[in-house]
């Protein structure tokens, strides 16, 4: 595809950016070297450090102004100045055309997509929590008023319905597709180790698992997945981003908490096939994450998206191999990958496409409520204890990740998992217990409120 020819060419779209972290200020410097992309307003809630991002992406000081109304905010948009305020409300009003959440909180993700659809924006979501939560009502809302919710490039979710939809247009069996995990797991022979997210391991065991070889692959990897269980295979955030693209595609995961195997890149295609290949797969058209195992000079797939296809013309993938793609050891499958992701920088991309092409990154009139990102207990839960979300990973102690068929919010069913933040344990839950709603007590929040709202729309 030849992106100038994509995009009508004296066009401009104007973003709101509402997050002033790292995915928001991606998006803020790359419209400064853009000619399509404007953004002058962003929101958080510190103006102030809104107001920094701006300076960040090369915004002279005396060009930004904090805005505390709206009479603020429309004062500064009148003189041609940059926007920075605390709330969506100050800035509503203003003539932009597309709001980018990446707060990365659940419930303000919620507010903001819902007031700006409201307000007749599209909304760009970076804010993966929120979607997982209430993606398909957001997204029949923003068909109800004429506009589009959709995810974004730079994040996951977008990259793989991407990538995905490309083999299937192209006619490719599907046998799986994915990710791999945010941070690599990096060999260092020599020491023993494997260091992952800026913390080692040891690792002196693994040296005989390194290389499949003529070794039982399944069992080669399991073994290697227990030499390194002080590494936590599995993460909230790749489930999360996983359940969106289910619910835009149909495909399922393999099992609730996903297998999470320890793969080198030239590994993928031989376990993330089915078991009658060799794999470890009941059935195609699985999701799946792993966790990429490397060493130091090897390259990184950290955060990348792939997919799994089958060989149909062994020639053709005979050629293909030779050219160095990724094929399985029996060559019955091939991967093929996008092994990076580039945040707020390569966003606008989808931003353009939303507001001048009317296209979304994700599965548009497709997307429904298909599977919900759920919570199982690793240890016991005492009644009374709050349950509190932490870190930059959005997790919760106690609680491990699982996907399963969506369930309306009512008596016994469970819990999506953005919704616990704040919740009250009811009763005492016994390690290895799924979260259902008659074991807490859950705030009300607008995500609730929303979730509820989605529920009766599509009568789950």
């Amino acid at each position: 595809m030849n992106y100038l020819q994509h995009f009508e060419p004296t066009a401009i779209v104007e973003a709101c950016v509402a997050g002033a972290g790292d995915f928001g200020r991606g998006v803020l410097r790359q419209a400064r070297q853009m000619k399509q992309l404007s953004a002058r307003i962003a929101i958080d809630i510190n103006p102030e450090r809104a107001a920094q991002a701006f300076r960040y992406a090369g915004v002279a000081d005396s060009d930004i102004m904090v805005c505390h109304s709206e009479s603020d905010a429309q004062q500064a948009w009148d003189k041609g100045l940059f926007v920075a305020a605390s709330s969506f409300d100050t800035i509503k009003a203003l003539p932009f055309d597309i709001l980018v959440e990446s707060t990365g909180i659940p419930d303000v993700g919620a507010q903001y997509a819902e007031s700006a659809l409201l307000a007749g924006k599209h909304v760009g979501i970076a804010t993966k929590e929120t979607e997982s939560v209430v993606g398909p009502y957001l997204t029949r809302l923003a068909m109800e008023q004429g506009r589009l919710f959709t995810p974004l490039d730079g994040d996951q979710p977008s990259l793989l319905v991407g990538l995905l939809t490309w083999a299937e247009t192209l006619g490719f069996e599907i046998i799986a597709a994915g990710k791999s995990s945010e941070y690599d797991f990096i060999w260092d022979e020599s020491a023993g180790v494997v260091r992952c997210n800026d913390s080692e391991y040891d690792a002196r065991d693994l040296a005989p698992l390194w290389a499949l070889e003529d070794q039982d692959a399944r069992a080669t990897v399991k073994a290697r997945g227990e030499v390194l269980a002080a590494i936590p295979q599995i993460s909230v955030p790749d489930l999360c981003e996983m359940v969106n693209v289910a619910n835009a595609t149909g495909l399922q995961p393999d099992l609730p908490e996903f297998h999470a195997l320890v793969l080198r890149t030239i590994e993928v295609p031989t376990l993330l096939d089915t078991q009658a290949h060799g794999g470890v797969l009941e059935g195609g058209r699985r999701l799946e994450v792993f966790n990429c195992l490397r060493r130091p000079d090897e390259l990184s797939f950290a955060g990348g998206v792939f997919v799994v296809v089958r060989c149909e013309d062994p020639h053709v993938w005979q050629l293909l191999r030779g050219k160095g793609h990724v094929m399985s050891r029996s060559g019955d499958s091939a991967m093929i990958y996008l092994p990076r992701h580039l945040l707020g920088l390569e966003a606008p991309i989808s931003l353009l496409d939303a507001v001048l092409n009317g296209l979304s990154s994700g599965g548009g009139e497709a997307t429904t409520p298909k599977f919900d990102l759920t919570a199982r207990a690793t240890l016991a839960i005492p009644a009374g204890q709050l349950l509190e979300m932490k870190g930059h990973h959005r997790h919760i102690d106690g609680l491990r990740p699982e996907i399963h068929p969506a369930q309306a919010l009512a008596n016994d069913a469970r819990v999506p998992f953005y919704l616990l933040p704040g919740a009250k344990v009811l009763r005492d839950i016994a390690p290895g217990q799924l979260i259902t709603l008659a074991d807490v007590d859950l705030p009300d929040s607008k995500l609730k409120a929303l979730r509820l709202a989605q529920d009766a729309l599509f009568s789950m």
